[in-house]
């Protein structure tokens, strides 16, 4: 009877996940004495496997029962889940693009890719890197049948994961560190960024507390979402509609949209959603986006800001306004940058307003700009359009995301530009069918992003040979493949770091901006005016670009570490990179405007190539590209070596040859030549 349960077929197991039964295969488990299990895993207790039957039904199972394969790949899943319905998600999507593939006139999917472009490209695309000679030999090595989804799961939980995506979130919510706000740094939002990354928390929910948060960086770094564009309101509603609707109402500002169905009252009753929200001390009056008057320190009580300064010159010999005490009186203004709800505070239509539903100077009442209405009653206006944008009836949310991460995983999204594209975009786009079924599984994996990320990259139209002709924006793409293109700026950056240092490369941290966050972490209501000053004391010793590499000591408290290491990852250092640097030249986004990252060749990157001190230092006869390879013995090895090292595959005959013949001409000179050729080689920065 028991193993009748457990062969039984697996329709209950479809109807959780919500895709046709005939789709779904739970993982068949062998035995050591070769009988089957068809099973979900649900995770490891103690000695024991844990499973879900059809029925329903869960059982324990001790390990040792299990063959070796299924024993690696339960350590596996135990870490990231059950792949059944990755599979079943990821052969459906391969079946929906193949049939639309075949009316356009293919006939399939590209050639499927074979293991050493697969290695490379799945490490570029998940940990933003290229692998090591070591990483490259064991996959290549490897005879285990699942080694492919073994390795996307791996990578999916290696701390490259999150580094890399944070690049990709970066440009997208333009993550800007340095001080155009009144001074004001940024760093605690960016390291709360990549802290959520880390912890792959939903989308939905990082999106959430952006909107909701109140208090400054330092309280609350989520806040730095609003406070990034403080004084330029209208902009960065404008912004808001691009990265988390895929609508572009910015020109709705000043007249209905010329293009669209967008009016001017449009923008501002949408716009108004935002309209009570206080971001600093104070703002301009009828031409700024609220009108209000002088406003008091936010979160704090009546009068806490002048309370202070005067306690400051009683006690502290601060004369007001004397010139040696601004850097005093710019710090009560940066505490001052600080998100709070005021319904002192509304959103106004212009002075020269000519659209229908307001008149000029009159309060634009909030409206949406799509679907439902926004549930306002029993809270803040932006609790409400939080509520509303990440609601499941949201016809847009969960499809802007779901397309953006598609064009992260094959070079193009399903629709372009991902900022600005209309409904009847969609229903013209390449794969309609897809672009639907791919925002109904983000609902399905609750914005889960590294799952969702999981199924991409398991589809054979993932795995399958680039296509190699330069995508015509006029013409629709139908993916047999992914795109060919140039690494990112950020990726090509850390691969020459994983070219440097090793594999450990993706441990180092550099500053997290947590000194900073100290200094402004103040709870109005509770500190004494000393505490405060001591803040202050702090803040006079750490300003500018420094507090972005700042940590808190472990000794003292009022006392920073300062992280002075630039061979970092892109995403450890400065946000971003100055201008002139690595990154700079190789077009990574000035973060002024929204997905700014530059993929054009340029002749500075030519000369950082062939002659930059990275270049040198990775190809250099001390290098440690060129030492590694002393291990091995003779010159056809060294040769597979730096091949392995540098492109990721086996060499051709020829190629060896005259690998060979430098080798034997110029002995570790040759080597270095090699390496430097290979490097400089189209083929080291793209992916194919």
């Amino acid at each position: 009877m028991k193993s009748r349960i457990l062969l039984l077929a697996l329709g209950s197991f479809a109807l959780i996940a919500g895709v046709a039964p005939s789709s779904v295969q739970a993982r068949t488990w062998t035995s050591t004495d070769g009988k089957p299990l068809q099973a979900l895993f649900l995770g490891i207790e103690g000695d024991n496997y844990k499973f879900k039957l059809q029925n329903g039904n869960q059982i324990l199972v001790h390990k040792d029962k299990f063959i070796k394969a299924d024993q690696e790949a339960a350590e596996r899943l135990a870490k990231i889940g059950d792949d059944s319905f990755t599979k079943a998600s990821a052969r459906q999507i391969d079946t929906l693009l193949a049939t639309t593939l075949k009316k356009n006139g293919f006939n399939s999917f590209n050639e499927p890719l074979p293991d050493d472009l697969f290695v490379r490209r799945v490490y570029l695309d998940i940990a933003g890197r290229i692998p090591t000679r070591e990483e490259f030999l064991a996959f290549a090595e490897s005879s285990r049948p699942d080694k492919r989804e073994a390795l996307i799961d791996e990578l999916l939980l290696s701390p490259g994961y999150a580094s890399h995506l944070f690049n990709y979130f970066a440009d997208m919510y333009r993550l800007h560190a340095s001080d155009f706000q009144n001074g004001v740094r940024m760093d605690p939002y960016i390291a709360w960024w990549r802290e959520q990354l880390q912890a792959n928390k939903p989308y939905h929910e990082i999106v959430t507390e952006m909107l909701t948060a109140k208090g400054n960086v330092g309280q609350n770094p989520a806040s730095g979402f609003l406070l990034r564009d403080t004084g330029m309101e209208f902009d960065a509603f404008a912004n808001f509609g691009q990265v988390m609707l895929g609508i572009d109402i910015s020109c709705a500002q000043c007249h209905d949209h010329p293009f669209d169905e967008w009016t001017q009252g449009d923008f501002y009753e949408m716009a108004a959603f935002f309209g009570n929200t206080q971001r600093s001390l104070g703002y301009r009056p009828a031409d700024a986006m609220m009108t209000g008057g002088k406003i008091e320190m936010p979160n704090a009580p009546a009068g806490w800001k002048a309370n202070f300064e005067k306690w400051a010159e009683t006690n502290k010999g601060v004369i007001p306004r004397d010139q040696n005490f601004n850097q005093f009186y710019f710090f009560t203004n940066a505490l001052g940058w600080n998100l709070a709800d005021n319904e002192a505070l509304q959103t106004v239509f212009p002075h020269d307003f000519i659209g229908e539903g307001g008149k000029p100077n009159e309060v634009a009442s909030p409206r949406t700009l799509i679907g439902d209405a926004a549930k306002v009653g029993g809270k803040t206006r932006r609790e409400a359009i939080a509520q509303w944008l990440t609601a499941p009836e949201n016809p847009r949310f969960a499809l802007v995301i779901a397309n953006r991460m598609w064009g992260r995983a094959f070079g193009q999204a399903i629709i372009e530009p991902t900022n600005d594209f209309s409904d009847e975009e969609i229903k013209r786009s390449s794969q309609p069918e897809v672009l639907a079924y791919l925002t109904r599984e983000m609902r399905r994996v609750n914005y889960d992003l590294r799952e969702f990320m999981r199924i991409l990259y398991n589809t054979r139209a993932y795995q399958s040979l680039a296509s190699m002709e330069e995508p015509d924006l006029t013409k629709a793409y139908y993916f047999p493949g992914p795109v060919l293109r140039r690494m990112r700026a950020e990726q090509a950056w850390d691969s020459m770091m994983v070219l440097a240092h090793g594999s450990e490369i993706d441990k180092k941290k550099g500053g997290d901006g947590s000194f900073y966050k100290k200094i402004l972490n103040i709870d109005f209501n509770s500190a004494s005016s000393e505490d405060v000053w001591r803040h202050y004391e702090m803040w006079q010793n750490l300003r500018g670009a420094g507090s972005s590499m700042a940590m808190v000591s472990e000794g003292d408290e009022y006392s920073p570490v300062v992280m002075n290491d630039t061979e970092l990852r892109a995403s450890e250092l400065t946000q971003p990179a100055p201008g002139a640097s690595m990154l700079d030249t190789f077009g990574q986004s000035d973060r002024r405007i929204t997905d700014d990252h530059n993929y054009d060749g340029s002749v500075p990157q030519v000369l950082a190539l062939m002659n930059g001190n990275v270049t040198q230092q990775l190809t250099g006869a001390s290098s440690k590209v060129v030492s590694d390879l002393e291990e091995l013995d003779g010159p056809d090895d060294k040769v597979r070596g730096v091949f392995f090292t540098l492109l990721n595959r086996f060499p051709s005959k020829d190629e060896l040859d005259l690998g060979v013949g430098m080798i034997e001409d110029f002995g570790d000179e040759g080597i270095s030549d090699l390496a430097w050729a290979l490097m400089n080689s189209p083929e080291f920065l793209f992916i194919q």
